[in-house]
């Protein structure tokens, strides 16, 4: 066989190759945009996927949630008055002094919600609690203790459970300095609570 003659016979195979290969790369990028595209990632650039639903079968599972306008207090109610925010400087006295301990509460009604940062100069010993106050008709306090630890910060929201004063006792929890120093409390506040009774030493409102 001559030269000339093989070349006449890989000529046309050479030309179904360059066919195929083209064909397959049209077939594949019409795939990807048409199918690929809309089912698999959401992308839907010719609108072949909305028009034949493809594009559903990316899209999440909808659940519906039924909505209800009298959800209980504890989850969402309405105010009369807008919150307020305070931010109270508090300082810890040496344990020379009412036992280095200190106390302060504010005044909260069942339902409440008071939101706090509270950040010290030296580690101290903290309790996050709350109680009633006890009257005639109930003479007995309920207590509820909410957290404790040791640090120099604390952040947190607290949704009250009962009527009455809610906050914390800090005390010094370092005995070995000397002389003994002070500590100094920056407590930030924001919610519905009234200021009252304030700060405590040993149980007792300040002068």
């Amino acid at each position: 066989m001559t030269t000339d003659a093989m070349s006449a016979t890989t000529s046309p195979s050479r030309s179904r190759l360059v066919m195929q290969v083209s064909g397959a790369l049209v077939a594949g990028t019409a795939l990807t945009f048409l199918i690929v595209l809309p089912a698999e990632y959401g992308v839907d650039p010719t609108g072949f996927g909305a028009l034949t639903g493809l594009n559903r079968l990316r899209a999440p599972t909808e659940v519906v949630v039924p909505t209800e306008f009298t959800a209980p207090p504890e989850i969402a109610k309405a105010e009369d008055t807008p919150f307020r925010t305070d931010t109270i400087t508090i300082t810890v006295p040496p344990f020379t002094q009412d036992f280095g301990a200190i106390e302060y509460k504010v005044t909260m009604k069942e339902g409440d919600t008071v939101v706090y940062s509270w950040k010290a100069d030296n580690d101290l010993l903290y309790e996050f609690h709350g109680h009633s106050l006890a009257t005639a008709e109930q003479p007995e306090m309920q207590v509820m203790n909410y957290i404790k630890g040791k640090a120099t910060s604390g952040n947190g929201t607290l949704n009250v459970a009962i009527d009455g004063i809610h906050g914390w006792y800090w005390s010094q929890a370092d005995f070995s300095e000397y002389p003994p120093k002070p500590t100094t409390v920056e407590l930030k506040l924001a919610g519905y609570y009234k200021l009252e009774p304030g700060v405590l030493t040993m149980g007792r409102p300040t002068e």
